[in-house]
């Protein structure tokens, strides 16, 4: 698996949306991508913060891609 699917994926790899053949290579890339780690702890965090922040309510699945489309936007340099 290369960097970009790794990252397309984290989300479900966060959420065990995944096979257990694709969390696993997702699991070895990230060991061996220093990249992918950073991109797989902001996702984490995002998360996290997601679940403090509804206490207890999930968001939808659409307010979460919102959100991280937005975080990426962001990180990558775009609109603030």
């Amino acid at each position: 698996m290369d960097c970009q699917e790794t990252q397309q994926h984290v989300h479900e790899y966060l959420h065990n949306s995944l096979s257990e053949a694709e969390a696993q290579e997702i699991t070895a890339h990230i060991a061996n991508c220093d990249h992918c780690e950073s991109h797989y702890d902001m996702e984490a965090l995002v998360n996290s913060v997601l679940q403090e922040a509804c206490a207890g309510d999930e968001p939808t699945e659409a307010t979460v891609d919102r959100i991280l489309t937005k975080i990426r936007s962001i990180a990558a340099g775009g609109e603030h």
